[in-house]
């Protein structure tokens, strides 16, 4: 599903409640009546979780020029209406005003949510569930008054469900839909198969085919007709949703294999030192940084072909 394009309107609104509720004295009643026109329509939802990801964005921009835009967007002089039609422009509109190079910052939405590689994003929905989005990741929501779904396209969510919604909560990935009951939960799509895991609380998970029992910090992988796993989860396995990747032991292969998932190019190792062993939490936030360390304590040399060609090699001795 493809959602429609952002109109004006919706983005006005949504850039109407952002005002709203950053002002300090927000009442109850302002919340329950933004809360209610997010679930009014599903385009509503759209647009104010585009809103959000465009603020946020906002403040990552460094460009003198960009940032020069945005203080101009948020003169105090300017009237409060000219403010939340000069945001909704460029949230509708970004494209225009931003340029080629931070195209990705503003660029069209072929989901209704996603992020690019390397990235992830934390998003609340209307019934107060919340999403985090992995590393090149994309889902779709569809919420109707019987029922709530999430369609992972592609890539990996951790979901925390409202216990207070009683509308089943289903997950469609490649392999069929999933519902599930319970706490907060993972849902990865691999290559021929889906993983599903139970993080701190049991789930019941009705898959194609079965309905299953997960205990906290269980893994199953699936496909539309057979259960394929069922396993631990590993140490530091959901560590990306708190910006981070963790290591026990594990090869340097399977490293930089997990590793690749946050940064573009090819990132691979020389055979010779594929059975080295990496130990550590890294933040993703940088992943040279990642390699300069595995570098100085698994003596190493990273070589550099390209930019986005990186390979990891034996340390050559000093003459």
């Amino acid at each position: 599903m493809n959602p429609l394009p952002l109109t004006l309107e919706a983005a006005e609104q949504a850039m109407h409640w952002q005002l709203e509720l950053q002002a300090p004295d927000v009442t109850e009643q302002t919340r329950a009546q933004w809360l209610a026109w997010r679930q009014l329509d599903p385009l509503n939802e759209q647009a104010w979780q585009h809103s959000q990801r465009f603020f946020q964005r906002m403040h990552e921009v460094r460009d003198p020029a960009h940032q020069a835009l945005v203080s101009a967007t948020l003169l105090p002089t300017i009237s409060r209406r000219r403010v939340i039609k000069n945001l909704a422009l460029l949230l509708a509109a970004g494209s225009v005003a931003w340029t080629a190079r931070d195209a990705g910052l503003l660029q069209p939405w072929t989901s209704d949510f996603s992020t690019s590689v390397g990235e992830q994003w934390r998003i609340e929905l209307a019934d107060n569930s919340e999403i985090q989005l992995n590393t090149d990741t994309a889902v779709d929501v569809n919420y109707r008054p019987e029922q709530r779904q999430i369609h992972l396209v592609r890539g990996e969510i951790l979901v925390l469900p409202n216990p207070l919604d009683a509308r089943p909560l289903w997950v469609k990935t490649a392999e069929g839909l999933i519902q599930v009951t319970g706490g907060r939960f993972s849902v990865r799509q691999r290559e021929g198969f889906t993983q599903l895991g139970a993080d701190q609380q049991p789930l019941a998970a009705q898959i194609p085919a079965r309905n299953l029992s997960l205990q906290p910090g269980e893994i199953i992988s699936f496909d539309p007709q057979t259960l394929l796993a069922r396993r631990p989860q590993r140490a530091g396995e959901l560590a990306w949703s708190r910006g981070m990747i963790v290591a026990e032991g594990l090869r340097l292969e399977d490293f930089l294999k997990e590793l690749s998932r946050y940064r573009r190019g090819h990132l691979d190792c020389d055979p010779s030192v594929r059975e080295l062993r990496v130990s550590g939490t890294y933040p993703l936030a940088d992943t040279d940084r990642i390699l300069v360390a595995l570098q100085q304590t698994l003596k190493l040399d990273v070589q550099h072909f390209t930019r986005l060609w990186v390979t990891l090699k034996p340390q050559r001795a000093q003459v």
